[in-house]
This record gives C-alpha cells, sequence and structure tokens, in this order.
C-alpha cells in the first residue's frame, strides 16, 4: 500500500506528532543495530510478518511450485531404476493348430491346414511378455537430467523467497502508513481541543466587549476549527484504508478491525544508512530473484549438457521372457520347430540403444544453447537492474535523512514561532491572525516531516529487500 506526500499533507495539515511510547518490547534491524520497537498491546510488524508469510495466497502458491519443482527432480532420477514393463493379451476363438503326433509336422491335421471353412477345435490363447532394463552407462544422460533439476528446485525456493520479501515490503508499506495516519487522527483531535478552547475564549473576550479580538478572529478560527474536522475525517478514511490492507496481506478476516501497536515514525530510523558499497555487494549476492536466475542458469547448463549427451547410445542390462499358451495347438518340444502358439522364452544380456536422428539432437543443442545464452543475458541484465536499484534507493534515502534534517530545524522554528504568539496572545499582545498563521505552519512542518520519515522508513524497507535481508530481519525479535 502506497500513499504518497501529497495526500498525506493534505490529510494532515494541521497534524501534530504523538507522544513518544513508554514500554517497547520488539526489536526490528534494518543494518544490524537496534533501530525499533513495538509496544506490546496490539499486533507488531513482526506478528504481522508472520500471519503474511503463514496465510498469504502467493506465499502458498510459491510454496507449491517448490514441490513442483521437486517431482521433476524424482522423474529425472527415477530414470536411473530399473524399467519393467509387461503386456498380456487373452483372445479367442483360434482355429485349431494340431499336430497327430507331437514333434512331427508332417502329420498335422486337416483342420489346421485350413483353406476351407473347417476351424476344426476352436480354443482360446493368451500371450504376453515380460521385459527388464536396467542403465548401466548413459554418457551423463541421467547425471545432467537430475543437476538441472536439482537447480530448477533451488530456484523455487529464491522464488519463494522473492515472494515473501514482496509479502513483507507491502506490509512494512501498510504498517508504517497505518502509524502515520494513527498518529495524525491523534493529532488533529489534539489540534482540535486545542483550536477549540482558543475559540471558546474568543467567544468569552467578545462577549466582554474586549478590544484584544475582533469578530474576524472568531471567523478565522471557526474556519480553521472547520477545516481541521474536514482533515479529520480524511484521515480516519486513511487509516481504515491501511488497516483493510494490512487485514487483506495477513489473511485476516475483513470484517474485523486489526488491533495494530503503537510505533513512533522517529524511533524506527537508524542514525545513518548502511554504506553505498556494501548495499550494491549485499544486493547482487543476496537478491532472492538474482539467485533464483542464477539457478536457472545453471539448470540451463545442465540441460544443454543433457541434449549433447543424446548423441551417444544407452549402455544397458536386461532380460526378457516371451510367453504363449494355446488351448487348441500341440505343444511341439523340438528345439528346432519354431511354435509361436505355445511357447516360453527367457533371455539376459548386455544391450546398447542407439537412436541416430542426428540432425534432429544437433537442433535441439543448438536450441538448448540458444536459451542458454537468453538465460545468461537476463541474469545480467537483472544484476545491473538490482545494482542500479539498489543505488537508487539508497540516494533517495540519503536524500530523506537530509530532508529530515532540514525539516527538522525548520520544526524547531515553527515551534518557538507558535509558543511566541500564543505567549502574545496570552498577554494581549498578539491577535489571532498570527497565531493561527503560527499554529498552520507548525503543523505543516509536522505533517511534512511525519512524511518524509515515513517515505525513509519504507525506502530501508526496499533496501533490506534488495539487500536479500528483508524477510530474516522483520522477524528478529
Amino acid at each position: 500500500m502506497r500513499i504518497g506526500c501529497r495526500s498525506l499533507l493534505v490529510m494532515c495539515a494541521l497534524a501534530r506528532p504523538a507522544p513518544a511510547l513508554a514500554q517497547e518490547g520488539l526489536t526490528l534491524v534494518f543494518d544490524g543495530a537496534e533501530t525499533a520497537t513495538a509496544a506490546e498491546d496490539g499486533l507488531g510488524l513482526p506478528a504481522l510478518v508472520e500471519l503474511a508469510l503463514e496465510r498469504n495466497l502467493q506465499v502458498r502458491v510459491s510454496r507449491a511450485q517448490i514441490d513442483e519443482a521437486r517431482a521433476l527432480y524424482q522423474q529425472a532420477a527415477a530414470q536411473a531404476y530399473p524399467r519393467l514393463e509387461a503386456m498380456a493379451v487373452f483372445g479367442g476363438p483360434t482355429s485349431e493348430a494340431k499336430t497327430r503326433v507331437q514333434n512331427d509336422i508332417s502329420t498335422v491335421t486337416d483342420a489346421s491346414l485350413g483353406g476351407d471353412l473347417d476351424f476344426g477345435e476352436l480354443g482360446v490363447t493368451l500371450r504376453g511378455n515380460v521385459q527388464i532394463l536396467q542403465p548401466l552407462f548413459t554418457f551423463g544422460k541421467i547425471e545432467n537430467a537430475k543437476e538441472a533439476a536439482d537447480h530448477l528446485v533451488r530456484a523455487a525456493g529464491h522464488r519463494e523467497e522473492a515472494t515473501k520479501a514482496e509479502v513483507v515490503l507491502n506490509i512494512h508499506r501498510a504498517y508504517w502508513a497505518h502509524q502515520l495516519v494513527d498518529a495524525f487522527v491523534r493529532s488533529l483531535d489534539e489540534g482540535q481541543e486545542t483550536l477549540g478552547g482558543v475559540l471558546e475564549r474568543v467567544e468569552d473576550l467578545l462577549d466582554s466587549d474586549s478590544l484584544q479580538v475582533t469578530e474576524n478572529d472568531r471567523l478565522r478560527l471557526t474556519y480553521a476549527l472547520a477545516t481541521l474536522r474536514v482533515r479529520r475525517a480524511e484521515a480516519e478514511t486513511g487509516l481504515e484504508r491501511a488497516n483493510l490492507a494490512l487485514r487483506i496481506l495477513t489473511g485476516s478476516p475483513l470484517d474485523q478491525r486489526l488491533e495494530v501497536s503503537e510505533r513512533a515514525l522517529w524511533d524506527a530510523l537508524p542514525d545513518a544508512p548502511p554504506p553505498l558499497t556494501t548495499t550494491v555487494e549485499q544486493a547482487r549476492a543476496s537478491r532472492a530473484e538474482l539467485l533464483a536466475l542464477r539457478e536457472v542458469v545453471d539448470a540451463q547448463e545442465a540441460f544443454a549438457e543433457f541434449r549433447r549427451s543424446n548423441l551417444y547410445p544407452d549402455f544397458f542390462v536386461g532380460g526378457l521372457m516371451d510367453f504363449a499358451y494355446t488351448s487348441n495347438a500341440t505343444d511341439q518340444t523340438n528345439p528346432f520347430i519354431f511354435d509361436p502358439f505355445n511357447l516360453l522364452d527367457f533371455a539376459a544380456g548386455v544391450g546398447l540403444r542407439w537412436q541416430f536422428d542426428v540432425f534432429s539432437k544437433l537442433a535441439e543443442i543448438e536450441m538448448a544453447e540458444a536459451q542458454l545464452s537468453v538465460r545468461e543475458t537476463q541474469e545480467a541484465l537483472a544484476t545491473q537492474a538490482v545494482e542500479m536499484e539498489a543505488r537508487q534507493i539508497h540516494a533517495q534515502i540519503e536524500g530523506g535523512y537530509a530532508q529530515i534534517t532540514g525539516l527538522e530545524r525548520a520544526n524547531r522554528a515553527a515551534r518557538g514561532w507558535l509558543t511566541s504568539s500564543v505567549l502574545a496572545y496570552d498577554i494581549g499582545t498578539g491577535d489571532a491572525r498570527e497565531l493561527i498563521d503560527a499554529f498552520l505552519a507548525w503543523a505543516a512542518s509536522e505533517a511534512e516531516l511525519s512524511t518524509v520519515r515515513y517515505n525513509t522508513i519504507v525506502h530501508l524497507s526496499e533496501l533490506a529487500r534488495t539487500r536479500g535481508r528483508l524477510v530474516a530481519l522483520s522477524a528478529a525479535e
């Protein structure tokens, strides 16, 4: 969930931050140091991350794809096991095939000779064969297929981590948006109470015909208070949207509002972002999408080797058995008489199988090598894109820190202006217009400062994802 700076400023033009939390217990790390804590009342960021990783359907799909890749590996590994094939056929009726004397084919019966419609004694037949083959040496076909499938399993695992990181990043965006808007709602309530008190005082002074205030002062305060109430309603809508996003991401019932723990934005920021060099190195070494692509490249290399090994034959040891039985045929036991009607043959030995479709195999090798080149180029392009993303996010974070420093100074100046305006108004030397201007300037600086803090926190989360550390760090306690 993304909330733009402009919409936040519109919602929160009169906001001021909520007080810091007193009790905090759960730690989140962005750069190897403790940087943020969560209140114990309600769901903190690690708890929301845990729910999302457990229930999110995207994560479940990625996890199922790992099982799919494992099935491919099992299929490749199964090629090394013995292969048994059996076939049996039963049918009839069969025509007579007899001799009057066993093993004397000159005594064949007239009905067995055929040539007319006299089929003689009718019967049935049962035929079948059994064959078993055990691969001995395949010139690396099985090993290459297993290696390719193994790399695909690892790639699926990295893709699952990438999916988890995307889900966790969305949790971060929604969670910190919830914190930001929730603080705005509380601040707007306090601002509404403050302006309401000033308006009551102005009305009392007008009733007593004081020269300190005018009717225009009352109208300005009434207008400011009405504007604040509108912003309060807009902030409530934004808070509900953030809570709804968290419910969707965590797989929670959409009709039940989540109780989210309070977190102060300024507590979630480390003293400084991680060094750029370290960031780029970690991104190249640990980004899940890059690791998955590298496994795909390795799988494609193994598959290309598999295609090349198809040019060579397969050696195997095998055995076979053929059998036949016909009820109306004489069983000839003479080994020099071929009897296809009643037989039982066994054989075993070492064999060779070689397919000579060379041109088709060469085309398959060329295609596999072309696909390998594509995968390698994709991996190089993705590495470059990840490095550029890391540098861009790092630059945004550094810019955010610079803005925060300047906005904090501006905020202190606005706070001083507001304090002096309030004092001047209390002693009767100030006017309502200056008080309102000071209040608006201070509130606008608070809103802008909180928005920049929110954006910087989100960028830190994006950077942790780029570095391949977001999921582990978000779940750390």
